[in-house]
């Protein structure tokens, strides 16, 4: 698994494969116009590349060059925004979503990470706890055609090579 920067040429298919996978895992969690809405203000041409300008996309790329996943951060003064992680349905469970966070952890080892997951995503919170991150603060959040609660995710920055937890 190979985790880079992501570049203009990678812009489509990050498209594609967030519409593919939003809508298969986000389908019984919200309804069609939260997601079409959820789509068009984080996966629209000008937003994707305004993040890709500001350096804030990863790609994960399989052995062939597909791509297999992405994750969009926001790096802050005191912590790192993770706004999505997101693997191709055909990728899942091969560890590239766990690769895409540990290369932005590395890339950034000062700094906690946090991750919003929409309560009663089991296998977004499963992944969450997979990776050290503890529950935290349980909110609302508008989706424009929908509020959903989530639950923010936080993990310490990585120390010594390994990633400790933050309670």
């Amino acid at each position: 698994m190979d985790v880079r920067a992501a570049t203009r040429d990678d812009l489509l298919q990050i498209a594609r494969v967030a519409d593919t996978s939003i809508w298969e895992s986000f389908s019984e969690l919200m309804g069609s116009a939260a997601i079409q809405v959820f789509l068009r203000r984080r996966y629209s041409p000008a937003v994707l590349k305004r993040r890709l300008l500001s350096g804030g996309i990863l790609v994960a790329e399989d052995d062939t060059g597909r791509l297999a996943g992405f994750a969009d951060a926001e790096v802050t003064p005191d912590h790192v925004r993770l706004n999505t992680v997101v693997t191709a349905p055909s990728h899942r469970r091969r560890g590239s979503a766990a690769a895409l966070v540990r290369a932005l952890q590395h890339r950034t080892p000062d700094l906690p990470v946090c991750l919003d997951v929409i309560l009663g995503n089991l296998d977004g919170e499963r992944f969450c706890e997979s990776l050290g991150f503890v529950p935290g603060e349980v909110f609302h959040q508008d989706l424009g055609a929908e509020d959903v609660v989530v639950r923010r995710w936080w993990c310490s920055p990585v120390q010594a090579g390994r990633t400790s937890v933050v309670v």
